[in-house]
Order: structure tokens, then C-alpha cells, then sequence
């Protein structure tokens, strides 16, 4: 079932690629699937905890436009193939007109290749991309909630819409001028402390998240030095959908900005 016929990758549609290429259909795969948690249950064997999907797989289709039953024809043709497929190898956001304002982190799986016959014209060709790292959509532009500033403490609640887990990011800008050596930052039902931080004046710490792991550093300008070592405990800021409590409490004044891409099965 052809679900729709636009597909941009970071930005690039694929018929942008070489005006020869027809979009023929952009299909969710059949590769998925879940991955469950479960616990025991007294009397009642076992329970499922929680749930995650291991991989989501997209698969796009297309053709090239007849460019002349020739050798030159043909090796044109070939070139379009291989500006596809270099398309494809890039991998990175995706974005497609079936999911509007949501976007795909992927990788190329499986490449477009040439039929048994090179004059076979009316061949369809076949790209296939996998989700492993993030293997749901997200909004494509992320929300943010900026709170405090004047004081060591501060909270607010957010609303994450979707219906699966996502990551939040979090920054705090030292407002005070002075050095922040203990802060604790909790955002849902997760909390990090921080000990011997040395966060300096104007300093920001930098909870973000690539390809789904946990980053933290210390921003000063455009200069970033790494902070994992003074994070007592190994939480990370996975929150459900719904309304989540935010907050944070450090040695002086701070300002907190928290920031999530909703994700949807």
C-alpha cells in the first residue's frame, strides 16, 4: 500500500537527488518489533514492567525515467542509481509527507540494486532503512521550558505528548557569577546529583542526549569540557508522556531550560 511519495533525508528529498527519479511508495517495513520487560508477580507467574520497540524499518521505492534504449542511456541511468544510493548511505533524519512534523533517526539497511536486465525499464527499485538507536518518530522541532534564574531553586511541570518514553535534554546557566559545586536537576521521575562540579560563573551544564546515550558536559562559550565524573548515580532523564515535574536546587543562582522531542509509536 503506497503510504506516500515524499522522502527527505536531513533535509534532501530523493527526487531532488536527479529529476529522473519517481517516487513509486514510501511503506513502513516488516521488520519490527517489541522488546519487554517483566518481573515476577506472587501467585501469578510474571508481569509485563515496561515495553520498548527494538527497530523500525521504512522502505522506499522509486523508479528512473527511460533516458534512451542506449549505451549512453544506460550508463546514465547507472549514475542515478549511484546518486541514490549515496542518498541513501548518508542515513540521518528522516522525514516523510505520512508522519507531517515528525522525524526518523536512520541508517541505510539494504541498497538499490540493478534487475536482472539492465533495459528492464519499468524495474522498481528498492531502499530499505532501519531505525536502531531511536526506533520511533519524534516531533520533528523539539519543545523547551525556561524557569528560574534569580534563585538556587526552582521547579515547573511539562507536558510530554506521544505515546512512548522519550529523553529530555536539560541546561543550567550559572546566573550567579560565582562557582556551583553541588547541584541536583530532576526532570520526571529522575533525578542527577552533582558533586565537586565547578561550574564557574556564566557556565552552563549540558544534559543532552546522542543517538539516545547521555552526554554531559560543561559549556563555556564555544568550548565544552566533559562533566560525567562529577554525577553521583547513573539516572538519565527518561520521562513517559504525560505531565512531568522539573526541577533543581544548587549552591546559588541558576536558570534552567529543558527541552523534548515527543515520541509516537
Amino acid at each position: 500500500m503506497i503510504m506516500a511519495r515524499r522522502v527527505a533525508l536531513n533535509g534532501v528529498q530523493l527526487d531532488e537527488v536527479d529529476e529522473r527519479i519517481v517516487i513509486s511508495a514510501v511503506e513502513p517495513g516488516e521488520a519490527n518489533e517489541n522488546i519487554t520487560s517483566t518481573e515476577s508477580a506472587a501467585g501469578y507467574g510474571s508481569r509485563i514492567t515496561s515495553g520498548r520497540r527494538g527497530m523500525l524499518d521504512i522502505i522506499v521505492k522509486f523508479r528512473i525515467l527511460e533516458n534512451g534504449r542506449t549505451e549512453s542511456g544506460m550508463a546514465a541511468r547507472a549514475a542515478v542509481l549511484e546518486a541514490a544510493n549515496a542518498w541513501a548511505r548518508a542515513g540521518g533524519i528522516m522525514t516523510v509527507n505520512y508522519k507531517p512534523n515528525r522525524r526518523l533517526n536512520v541508517t541505510m539497511e539494504k541498497a538499490a540494486t540493478e534487475g536482472s536486465s539492465l533495459w528492464d525499464f519499468s524495474q522498481e527499485y528498492t531502499l530499505a532503512f532501519r531505525a536502531y538507536a531511536i526506533p520511533y518518530w519524534e516531533d520533528e522541532n523539539a519543545s523547551t521550558v525556561t524557569f528560574g534564574g534569580g534563585s538556587a531553586s526552582g521547579s515547573r511541570y511539562i507536558t510530554l505528548e506521544g505515546s512512548a518514553k522519550t529523553t529530555c535534554d536539560a541546561e543550567i546557566v550559572n546566573t550567579s557569577g560565582m562557582t556551583i559545586n553541588s547541584m541536583t536537576v530532576r526532570v520526571g521521575g529522575n533525578t542527577m546529583t552533582f558533586r565537586s562540579l565547578g561550574l564557574g560563573g556564566s557556565e552552563a551544564l549540558v544534559i543532552d542526549h546522542v543517538n539516545g546515550l547521555v552526554r554531559i558536559r560543561i559549556r563555556n562559550g564555544s568550548s565544552y569540557r566533559s562533566a560525567m565524573a562529577a554525577r553521583t548515580g547513573a539516572n538519565d532523564f527518561m520521562s513517559p508522556p504525560g505531565s512531568q515535574y522539573c526541577a533543581y536546587s544548587a549552591d546559588r543562582a541558576v536558570r534552567m531550560t529543558v527541552s523534548w522531542r515527543s515520541r509516537y509509536l
